[in-house]
């Protein structure tokens, strides 16, 4: 074989072999079994496929529901802990862990709705309400936000959502007092208020937590705050001590008595009525018999605000049951957690 030969034979099969190997590349370029991998982002909110996947277990595709929970955490002696961070939380929700997709800021400024009770049974110490409310307001950052309402007979909005810094600039003016008591309206009222309000937000509450005559009920507004991402803090005042003197204008005595008795009915209910709106929302009930005394209870409020926690979750299941519980822990010993302890859904999504 001559030496020309032998050239053009290499020459074959070296590119046969080099048509060979790209082939090759391609098919191996194609298998998705050998794709290259693909970094992930760590941000704390997940892209929307990634959301479906978390609220159905990894099963079909349905549209997520973004659980928020305020959450505040303090160890033993009541003392606020503001260092924590999104892996130190573990959230169960009807007794099966969710995953944490959110975490926010406890920097952030909040909303606060200051709800007033200025009915007839607090005529004797709208002074001493007033002078409280302005009080509350003196313990917000300047970059809080805050709106004000007050009630009686009717619902009255003294200030719409404003900086704090704004409102500071004048005293809170409490219109004249009406007939009638409309707590369960303004509860429910103020909760329509906050629900368009984005963020981190709380209610503020000062009243006996008597009603006398709202459309809305006792039940209704308890159902209802299982729905919001709400707080509420719930400050009682003892009007009782002035009953006998309110009663007093009252000439029949036969309609004296069916008001004490009507009244005395309400009384009974409205301890256990605000600890309600405060506990199941993650809130907290105080007692103030002097409201001279409310102070140190706006002091702790409004710090608690300041340093609370949210953390939202996709459930991991579906569940027909339109209330669901939450509890939350963190990783660290000794510390107590206080947020929310269940949630109701819409009933469209209750349906899924």
């Amino acid at each position: 074989m001559s030496a020309m030969t032998r050239y053009k034979i290499a020459t074959v099969l070296i590119t046969l072999v080099l048509f060979g190997s790209t082939t090759a590349l391609q098919a191996q370029a194609t298998d998705p079994a050998r794709r290259p991998p693909v970094l992930r982002s760590t941000s704390s909110y997940p892209s929307r496929q990634t959301e479906q996947v978390a609220m159905n277990g990894g099963g079909s595709q349905t549209s997520p529901i973004l659980v928020t929970i305020p959450t505040v955490v303090m160890d033993r002696n009541g003392r606020y802990i503001a260092n924590l961070r999104k892996e130190d939380f573990r959230i169960y929700e009807d007794g099966v862990e969710q995953n944490v997709v959110s975490f926010g800021s406890i920097e952030k400024p909040f909303t606060v709705a200051l709800l007033l009770d200025v009915s007839g049974s607090t005529q004797y110490q709208l002074s001493q309400i007033r002078d409280a409310a302005n009080t509350f307001v003196s313990r917000l950052r300047y970059n809080d936000r805050m709106m004000a309402i007050a009630f009686d007979g009717k619902i009255n909005v003294l200030t719409e959502p404003a900086n704090v810094s704004a409102i500071r600039q004048s005293k809170l003016h409490i219109p004249a007092v009406t007939d009638g008591t409309v707590l369960y309206d303004a509860v429910a009222f103020a909760l329509k208020q906050m629900a368009s309000i984005p963020g981190r937000k709380a209610i503020v509450l000062m009243s006996d937590g008597v009603d006398q005559n709202s459309v809305a009920t006792l039940k209704s507004t308890v159902d209802e705050i299982a729905e919001d991402d709400v707080l509420i803090y719930t400050v009682q005042y003892n009007t009782l001590p002035q009953l006998p003197q309110r009663l007093s204008a009252i000439k029949s005595e036969k309609a004296r008595r069916k008001v004490q008795a009507r009244l005395m009915k309400g009384y009974a209910i409205s301890e256990p009525y605000l600890r309600a709106l405060a506990e199941k929302t993650g809130g907290r009930y105080y007692r103030a018999d002097d409201l001279r005394d409310v102070g140190p209870a706006f002091e702790a409020i409004t710090a608690e605000l300041g340093v609370q926690y949210t953390l939202g979750y996709f459930p991991k299941q579906n569940s027909s049951d339109a209330e669901r519980s939450i509890r939350v822990k963190v990783r660290y010993p000794n510390l107590v957690v206080r947020a929310r302890d269940s949630y109701t859904t819409a009933p469209t999504i209750a349906r899924q």
